[in-house]
């Protein structure tokens, strides 16, 4: 295998797994209709190029209690790529297996799992897969940030735009420069909710002026907001409708 060295032991006769150690990380997630939950417990730090053994149990979601008799692939992908699997179909009488894994490389890698057979009974195969971050260094692709961070002097240049002290395209500029440095953090915007995409255009550059324009009530919010009458989450809110609007380019 090119990124990876995987060592799978895959009896038939699944061996249950021993009692984990007090460091150990747990996901659990559905199988695409639901039909099973599965769990990994394994190392909360898995270094490559040393053995660790991932716990896997197939769950009822119903009971929650191991279901036994499954039939399932495996399949393990690195950026992307492909680097073990899939396997041929392997059965579980106990509903619970061990997985010696070898992994090669440091990075974050998807363990898949596609269970295509339950209690001897062919289902429509359901897929399900696991990231799992291997090296010290290593995690998770972070997810998008869900609370603002903003640095206190930007109430200052909002204030300062709010009073006409600098124009339109200034202030523009400087919340541009603020995000993509990754000084000033502002979380993705919900599409359904867009607080000014009916109001009127007619900010700052004038009717002639190509290009969205800033509404009105933005520069508002952002007197309100240098003054205190408004809170970070409000204006962020307008930070976000003019992202969402291509005003703001980040």
């Amino acid at each position: 295998m090119k990124a990876v060295l995987v060592a799978l032991v895959l009896a038939a006769a699944c061996v249950l797994a021993a009692g984990h150690q007090a460091h150990a990380e747990t996901q659990t997630l559905p199988t695409e209709q639901g039909t099973l939950d599965v769990q990994l417990v394994y190392d909360d730090v898995i270094m490559p190029g040393e053995e660790t053994k991932i716990k896997v149990d197939f769950l009822n979601p119903v009971t929650g209690q191991t279901q036994v008799h499954i039939d399932y692939t495996i399949t393990i992908t690195r950026d992307g790529e492909q680097v073990f699997g899939p396997t041929d179909l392997i059965h579980t009488s106990p509903g619970t297996i061990t997985l010696p894994v070898q992994f090669r490389n440091a990075g974050v890698h998807s363990l898949g799992f596609t269970v295509e057979g339950i209690w001897f009974q062919p289902i429509p195969a359901e897929a399900v897969s696991f990231e799992i971050p291997v090296g010290e260094d290593a995690s998770a692709p972070a997810a998008a940030p869900d609370t603002a961070v903003i640095p206190p002097w930007v109430k200052s240049n909002a204030g300062w735009w709010a009073d006409g002290l600098i124009d339109d395209a200034t202030f523009v500029s400087g919340i541009e420069y603020l995000i993509r440095s990754g000084i000033l953090v502002v979380p993705a915007a919900d599409a359904a909710s867009d607080p000014g995409s009916d109001a009127d255009g007619g900010g700052g550059g004038g009717e002639d002026a190509p290009g969205p324009q800033i509404p009105p009530w933005v520069k508002s919010n952002a007197g309100w907001w240098a003054d205190g009458l408004i809170d970070d989450a409000t204006f962020v809110g307008a930070l976000q409708f003019l992202i969402t609007a291509g005003i703001i380019q980040v």
